[in-house]
């Protein structure tokens, strides 16, 4: 009876197959032994400790079960990421083993009506059968708790005492509420005596404590009892409540209505009408009551009692089908209870789509594989929501690319402008962070995920799921480097002269690269032309023309003798037919259509090269020996011919198809129109 369960847990297995950050340090560390075995110093943990240490135990377990078939998996080079399913796979058939160990104890005690309707009912509901193939601490001791329960109502003394000391001492030190109480049960009817728990108990939880102490230090490379640094991180410190804190009552009004579904209105009529169940059960909800007092809070910090509770459950549903025939009120209920199944079907199909959108760091990794997939050594930079929701070392699954999660580095390092690709969080798009990294690097697609939850009374389908964007895929940029240099003087200038960036450039250009479906109905063209407007201003246009201009002027003066005879038009034109034949534009194809944006630059569009240059034709003599004058004093000021050369390498690899359309105009053209707009002599 454990298949269908197993069935379902892989269907959600391949609907979400990416992981959050709870499960990241046990999915880590079976990747590490898996394909670094011996070598420590390669192992995730290392770098990433988390905030308290885990064992691992569990992982070394699951390892061992799946490595012959990882290591086929390496020799027939299939991509890595199914090694992720197959440890997801296991752990959730250890799950579902357990779980049928446990239905089939209560198909002997209750009958085989309560087990189906149990079965039924896990079936539809969602959080179990969701969590069991997830590698969180919690799930990680769920069979042994499963394994516990069983051995308990089996009366196996030794096996509950073995199953349920693991638990507590290498895993999860909480359940020593629950199993506790039930050890205490068996103290009290004195099922079993303080003598046999001493005898047994005490060697049992020396042996557990050892075993964890020999392994965990060993990959931990210092000695430690890792479930009892979490205990006192949770409970001497309570320094679980920094990472969030709930109302008291919010398991009982928020986690149990979401993991039972309709299930739960069942559970104190399974109380009252099965006496036997009593005692599994009210340990269970004692359990979730006393573990209310931590103010952090989770739905599966209390997985463990889902069984028990739906077991009362079930006994209610088998009691109320069974009386269908009494009288119309007992065919009503009867109604109730089979059709209460529909109810948490459609609750499950409604959480399961919300889940969907709690990955986007996984659906960016995986994008960017694609997108990128027959590049040679790309380097990525993973920023922390990105590995928090769906990035593991089992993603990473090409060798030759490097996949960087340094958690250091910030907008505007210069470390994190030699990525070529960004996967970026995007708190806020207007933030001046956004800019920084938008100097250097181009959005590629933006991940959206879950935001809220809201109602449309007026729609066939009420309540709707709201997204919000998350992450954001940046490629960088050809010219990066260049771009960024330039970026830096722009805020080095403002700076300097005390003013501030315009904050309405700002929004405009970050709109630009922002855009979310209809957010921006501009065109392509037009946009390119705003957002490098600011950015052509500061590439010193005229520092570059300037420095042609004395180049040119010393070969001549070198040929004629004199550079009292110069034309400043010739020279333009030699500038402009030099970077001509140096520059490499390349063409970035636009909409060429007309639009309402571009009148708005018609003004800078209409002026004359007259409007900027003297002409030759108009100069007199006295004019022309104050600029031969003028030229002389300016050529002793101006910078050597390896910095001039320098610049006009660096003009060569700025990229101006976006300002000009080079299809309808040559570049000595587009130098002119960039000119007559944006440098001012």
């Amino acid at each position: 009876m454990s298949l269908p369960i197993f069935f379902v847990a892989m269907f959600y297995c391949f609907y979400t197959p990416f992981t959050k950050v709870e499960e990241s340090f046990n999915m880590q560390a079976i990747h590490d032994i898996l394909y670094h075995r011996l070598n420590l110093s390669q192992y995730d943990h290392h770098e990433f400790p988390g905030v308290v240490p885990r064992t691992f135990i569990g992982p070394l377990v699951i390892s061992l079960c799946i490595s012959p078939i990882v290591a086929i998996i390496n020799v027939l080079n299939i991509n890595k990421f199914w090694s992720q399913y197959l440890v997801r796979m296991t752990l959730a058939a250890f799950v579902s083993y357990t779980w049928n160990q446990l239905m089939k104890t209560i198909r002997q005690k209750l009958g085989i009506e309560v087990s189906i309707w149990l079965l039924l009912i896990t079936l539809t509901q969602f959080h179990f059968t969701f969590y069991m193939s997830r590698t969180l601490p919690n799930i990680m001791t769920l069979p042994l708790v499963l394994l516990a329960v069983n051995s308990w109502l089996k009366r196996e003394k030794k096996k509950f005492l073995t199953f349920a000391g693991a638990s507590i001492i290498i895993f999860r030190s909480e359940l020593v509420i629950f199993l506790g109480l039930l050890l205490i049960y068996d103290l009290f009817y004195k099922r079993l005596s303080i003598i046999e728990l001493l005898k047994f108990g005490i060697p049992t939880a020396i042996s557990l404590i050892l075993l964890t102490i020999g392994i965990d230090s060993y990959f931990w490379k210092r000695l430690l009892w890792p479930e009892m640094e979490v205990l006192f991180y949770n409970t001497v410190l309570n320094k679980s409540s920094d990472w969030g804190t709930s109302p008291f009552l919010w398991y009982f009004y928020s986690a149990l209505p979401r993991a039972l579904g309709v299930s739960l209105i069942f559970v104190p009529y399974g109380l009252f009408v099965e006496p036997r169940i009593r005692a599994i059960t009210i340990p269970a909800i004692i359990f979730v009551l006393i573990y209310s007092f931590l103010p952090h809070k989770e739905l599966r910090f209390i997985i463990y009692v889902f069984p028990m509770l739906n077991i009362a459950s079930a006994c209610a549903c088998q009691r109320l089908w069974n009386n269908r025939t009494k009288s119309m009120i007992h065919t009503a209920f009867s109604i109730i209870a089979a059709g209460h199944l529909i109810g948490n079907f459609v609750l499950t199909v409604f959480l399961l789509t919300v889940s969907k959108t709690n990955y986007p760091g996984g659906i960016a990794i995986s994008k960017i594989h694609r997108l990128a997939t027959n590049d040679q050594n790309v380097t990525i930079h993973i920023d922390n929501l990105t590995a928090q929701s769906g990035v593991t070392r089992f993603t990473e699954i090409y060798s030759n690319w490097t996949y960087s999660k340094d958690e250091h580095l910030k907008a505007g390092d210069e470390e994190l402008h030699k990525f070529d690709y960004l996967l970026t969080e995007v708190k806020n798009k207007y933030a001046p962070e956004m800019r920084l990294l938008q100097s250097t690097h181009e959005k590629i697609e933006l991940i959206e995920c879950f935001s809220n939850i809201g109602v449309h009374y007026t729609s066939l389908v009420p309540l709707k799921i709201r997204t919000k964007p998350c992450i954001m895929i940046m490629k960088r940029r050809p010219n990066a480097v260049l771009l960024k240099r330039f970026f830096d003087v722009s805020i080095d200038e403002n700076e300097q002269s005390g003013s501030e960036l315009d904050t309405e450039d700002i929004e405009d250009e970050l709109e630009i690269e922002l855009e979310v479906q209809d957010e921006i109905q501009e065109k392509p063209k037009v946009l390119k032309k705003k957002r490098l407007r600011s950015s052509i201003n500061k590439l010193k246009m005229k520092e570059i023309i300037e420095a042609g201009k004395m180049e040119e002027q010393q070969r001549e003066s070198e040929e004629s003798g004199t550079i009292e005879n110069i034309d400043i038009q010739s020279e333009e034109l030699v500038i402009n037919d030099e970077i001509q034949d140096t520059v490499n534009f390349e063409k970035d194809p636009v909409n060429d259509e007309p639009d309402n944006t571009d009148e708005e630059l018609e003004n800078e569009e209409n002026l004359t090269s007259e409007e900027l240059w003297p002409l030759e034709d108009n100069r007199n003599d006295e004019a022309t020996s104050e600029t031969s004058e003028n030229t002389k004093n300016n050529i002793k000021k101006i910078i050597s011919q390896e910095k001039t050369k320098q610049l006009l390498e660096e003009f060569k690899k700025v990229d101006l198809s976006a300002l000009c359309d080079l299809t309808k105009m040559d570049t000595k053209d587009c130098l002119k129109k960039i000119l007559d707009e944006h440098v001012e002599l």
